[in-house]
């Protein structure tokens, strides 16, 4: 199967592919956004490093040392589109769109660089596992050479080819970085390591990597990706009467609002084939008794288990999963 049917499978709500590239449809546009704020988390907020979010690199290059922040090591980030071939082998189209890139570049002296460019090595493939269903597939590609600076890909590994996902530089010579830096520091023994995301081909290759190709289970994306985190599910019996069905309804509408009000992308619906082609991690189900005693029911979609809680843990327990 190649990566056009699996794209068809999943159906176009998430990817679809055209002439000019990938379009996103609403459920993809979400994957999207929550794989950049996955980014963002791990590279920008949760970095060892003074990381600066920056549009124009040298402008900001410039800004960061004259304002006396420049204590290596420190980084500079930007998110945004580009049009810098990444790589399109393994689509069929005629002419490449642009794709979002999220980079980060971290300088630091040249005795320590070598050591943070395997470091960071290390923590981008954990990290991208750990997003996966399948984490033996993201792996490291061997060293190589490209206009003197040494690149590791990470890509994610199928039947029909390899994804790219990420490209992880060794810049060890950056002076012409620094030529229009008006300082009198020294940089002359300053080197970079630059990690690059394309978010698009990451959002390619975790939909390719969450489609069982054997149909043994159903589809499942990691709880921090998947574009709503909850839905429900009412437990009805036939001889409820209307007012019973009418407190469910309210019920379900304040636990979504609870949920929402916190953050959480929730969806209301009845229909289980939405729960499964919007791939959603979570249902809470609801009955009578839980009007009675507050307690529902959580089912993990990739466990199939249920757990029983009270509506006033609810949004911990999702945030804690999410």
């Amino acid at each position: 199967m190649n990566i056009g049917n699996i794209l068809k499978e999943l159906s176009s709500h998430f990817i679809s592919l055209t002439e000019c590239g990938l379009k996103y449809g609403p459920q993809g546009k979400m994957l999207l956004r929550n794989l950049e704020e996955q980014w963002f988390l791990n590279c920008i907020t949760m970095s060892r490093y003074n990381i600066f979010l920056s549009d124009e690199f040298n402008q900001t290059l410039n800004f960061v040392i004259k304002t006396e922040m420049s204590d290596i090591p420190f980084g500079l980030a930007s998110i945004k589109n580009s049009k810098d071939y990444w790589d399109s082998n393994l689509l069929s189209i005629q002419k490449s769109n642009s794709h979002r890139i999220a980079a980060t570049n971290i300088f630091n002296n040249n005795t320590e660089t070598k050591d943070v460019f395997h470091k960071i090595q290390k923590e981008r493939k954990i990290w991208w596992r750990r997003l996966a269903q399948y984490p033996s597939r993201f792996k490291l590609t061997e060293a190589k050479k490209i206009k003197g600076c040494n690149v590791v890909d990470i890509e994610a590994q199928f039947p029909f080819g390899n994804v790219i996902v990420e490209k992880i530089t060794y810049h060890t010579d950056v002076q012409k970085l620094f030529s229009q830096v008006d300082s009198k520091k020294d940089f002359t023994n300053i080197q970079m390591v630059e990690h690059k995301v394309s978010l698009d081909w990451g959002c390619l290759a975790l939909l390719c990597d969450a489609y069982d190709m054997n149909k043994s289970s159903k589809t499942h994306l990691h709880s921090k990706l998947a574009p709503h985190k909850v839905a429900f599910h009412i437990k009805r019996s036939n001889n409820e009467e209307n007012t019973q069905n009418d407190d469910l309804n309210r019920f379900v509408l304040y636990l979504n609002n609870m949920l929402r009000t916190k953050g959480l992308n929730t969806i209301l619906t009845t229909s289980e084939k939405i729960i499964d082609t919007c791939l959603i991690p979570f249902i809470v189900s609801v009955d009578t008794t839980s009007l009675e005693n507050g307690i529902i029911y959580v089912r993990d979609r990739s466990t199939t288990l249920s757990e029983a809680i009270h509506i006033t843990d609810l949004v911990k327990y999702i945030i804690l999963r999410c």
